[in-house]
């Protein structure tokens, strides 16, 4: 008897329990769990992205330039200009003057010139550059030097070797050409460029050393 009526108590149980879940006594919670999993929208669907990285922008392909032919003040006013042009201007050292030249002169053609490089080659001279003057005239430059002592030095050495037809020789030097190294978007600078130098004459534009 007791265990018939223990039956009967645990199947009500049970009766009660499923009429509260359904709603029957009331609002059910709507944060249970089944009314969540039921109120999704294509759950399936869902994914979970990590570690996105967004692209970075493509940076412009870059060129660079160079100048040759300006004096100071057109170097100036370049790099003023490529500067707003959205470029970048540097303005080039300038190269050391070498006005004392170790020559030998008064070559009167340059079948003469031929012969007189010839025999310095004989005599273990291996600098030299044959220079073509007015009138047909010809000079071999041996060596250059900003002092004047460094080239007297020279000479002295070629005399011991027996060449006696060099001389020093203090020439005044044109000022030097000043160099601009120009950079910036190659599509952009390569437009830009031939506006940018048409005011300077004697402008030329080069490939950059580095």
């Amino acid at each position: 008897m007791a265990i018939r009526l223990f039956f009967f108590l645990l199947v009500f149980a049970n009766l009660i329990f499923f009429a509260w879940a359904k709603g029957y006594f009331g609002q059910v919670d709507d944060n249970r769990e089944p009314q969540r999993l039921a109120g999704q929208l294509q759950a399936e669907k869902l994914r979970i992205v990590r570690n996105i990285k967004t692209a970075e922008p493509k940076r412009p392909d870059q060129a660079c330039r160079l100048i040759n032919g300006l004096n100071a003040t057109e170097a100036g006013n370049l790099q003023s200009a490529v500067k707003t042009a959205g470029g970048e201007a540097t303005i080039l050292p300038l190269p050391e003057p070498k006005p004392y030249l170790v020559v030998i002169s008064d070559l009167p053609n340059k079948a003469a010139a031929e012969k007189k490089a010839a025999e310095l080659t004989r005599y273990g001279v291996a600098e030299q550059t044959a220079v073509e003057l007015e009138g047909g005239r010809y000079e071999i430059v041996l060596g250059s030097f900003a002092a004047e002592a460094a080239a007297h030095e020279m000479l002295q050495g070629l005399v011991k070797r027996g060449i006696k037809s060099a001389r020093v020789d203090n020439r005044e030097q044109p000022a030097p050409k000043i160099r601009v190294e120009v950079r910036g978007p190659a599509q952009d600078l390569l437009r830009q460029l031939p506006q940018l130098i048409a005011p300077y004459a004697d402008a030329t534009v080069g490939e950059c050393t580095s």
